[in-house]
């Protein structure tokens, strides 16, 4: 009984955080700077369509599952999906920096990556569903095939809560990124786009490569050093003094 009390209120919990931060952080930047609601949406927006990658990596997939075996599979697949995630996600980033928003400043680029991270990302692809799911196994069970309440039901309880804790981690790297890239674009430094894609490049392939090595919770551990280096590059590319006249009101 205990169990299931924890289960419950555990995936209560991270549905909240999974939907309810991206909007709270989005609502400090709108607050605070100034910045427009639609650089959140538009984030959320182009998140969702830079996922037209995953019938190529499906296919993809297939055709390395037909010539490979194991973790040559493992390490190929990775390699492939996490390149299509970099080059995807990034090119809608560099439309978005580079083309849509304007006139740019650092905290267009804030809130620009909460959209993308937080918005399309933990609550739509992650939040949303989580709680469709939720519902229907505690209302609807009858609507779920068999091994899928199994899997509610035999899941450990605080998994729920590591995997919102992932989405904060993610938010804080999705951030960077649009830091990163609206940085090149202020200072004309175009390498920092190349430096952009590798930096999520690596993040993706060493999260994948990671749980399939070593599990969940050493995956969670290496997301949360690359979460406190993206962290140290916000910091580092934020703006020594805020220049007024670029912030949109």
């Amino acid at each position: 009984m205990n169990n299931v009390i924890l289960r419950d209120f555990s995936y209560i919990v991270s549905i909240i955080i999974e939907i309810g931060l991206p909007l709270i952080l989005a609502f400090i930047i709108w607050k605070k700077f100034k910045v427009s609601w639609a650089i959140f949406f538009l984030g959320m927006v182009l998140f969702l369509a830079s996922l037209i990658r995953i019938p190529l990596n499906n296919y993809v997939a297939g055709l390395i599952k037909f010539n490979f075996h194991g973790e040559k599979f493992i390490i190929i697949s990775a390699l492939f999906v996490s390149l299509a995630a970099s080059l995807f996600e990034e090119g809608v980033r560099i439309l978005a920096i580079g083309v849509i928003i304007k006139p740019r400043n650092f905290y267009k680029s804030i809130m620009y990556g909460i959209g993308h991270g937080g918005g399309g990302e933990s609550m739509i692809f992650v939040g949303i569903a989580s709680l469709i799911n939720y519902i229907l196994f505690r209302f609807f069970p009858n609507t779920l095939p068999a091994y899928t309440i199994s899997q509610f039901q035999d899941i450990n309880w605080y998994l729920p809560l590591v995997g919102s804790l992932e989405r904060i981690f993610a938010i804080t790297i999705q951030v960077s990124l649009s830091v990163m890239i609206i940085h090149a674009f202020l200072k004309r430094k175009f390498y920092f786009i190349a430096i952009t894609i590798i930096y999520h490049f690596l993040i993706d392939f060493i999260a994948i490569y990671a749980g399939y090595k070593f599990g969940i919770m050493v995956t969670e551990i290496i997301i949360f050093v690359f979460a406190g280096v993206s962290i140290a590059i916000i910091f580092f590319l934020r703006p020594k003094k805020i220049d007024k006249i670029l912030i949109n009101y």
